[in-house]
């Protein structure tokens, strides 16, 4: 299991919608909307000039979960998914490579890393797309990669209970990746994190088991 860590640290890739100037006033249910032709998820801001909804330009939407069948036996199997959008191309799945740890932590870990793969993908094929959320299940995931990963570094994998971060060198990565991302040549992507109940995430958890099939 990951450790906890209790900071309570800012960071910039961390995003709420009720906290967010341009979304708060759009309700929960109207926030998220589908783009056919291009196959993915945006958001809808409020517009105070037209004194209603529109698409909020440049966002993308991307949910990512993790699953595990069989937890704590040496049978033990986890599996990623990526859900874009209903029918969208951009849609993957897949098992763990049998050399990972087989746990619903890494499982979720490795549909981040999958994510990051297609939006590099997504992203070059239309630039016009910077402003990226990734929605996710795991609050633990959501703030280790917005709110904790400085500090871990920093502390060379140690959290503020002073214990070993698990994956931490796979995090680093992936830290790494979205600094590329955001601030490399062929970067200019603002990527965050939104935690989101479960229940909101059942596509995305949907194409995590159906890995399994």
């Amino acid at each position: 299991m990951m450790g906890y860590d209790d900071d309570d640290g800012e960071g910039s890739r961390l995003f709420e919608h009720r906290t967010s100037d341009a979304h708060s006033m759009v309700p929960r249910s109207e926030l998220v909307v589908y783009d056919p032709q291009k196959q993915v998820f945006g958001l809808q801001m409020y517009s105070w000039s037209k004194k209603g909804l529109m698409p909020d330009p440049g966002s993308l939407v991307v949910y990512i979960d993790g699953a595990c069948r069989d937890v704590g036996t040496p049978s033990a199997r986890g599996s990623w998914g990526v859900y874009f959008g209903p029918g969208s191309r951009h849609n993957r799945r897949g098992l763990l490579a049998p050399a990972l740890a087989q746990t619903s932590a890494r499982a979720e870990i490795e549909a981040l890393a999958r994510a990051l793969d297609a939006l590099r993908e997504v992203t070059a094929r239309d630039r016009s797309l910077t402003q990226i959320k990734i929605a996710t299940g795991s609050e633990y995931l959501a703030n280790a990669m917005s709110l904790w990963i400085g500090d871990w570094i920093e502390n060379e994998g140690i959290n503020a209970r002073g214990h070993r971060v698990a994956h931490f060198e796979t995090l680093r990565e992936l830290h790494e990746r979205l600094d590329d991302m955001t601030y490399g040549d062929d970067g200019g992507l603002d990527v965050m994190f939104w935690p989101i109940p479960r229940e909101e995430n059942e596509e995305a958890h949907k194409l995590a088991n159906e890995a399994f099939q």
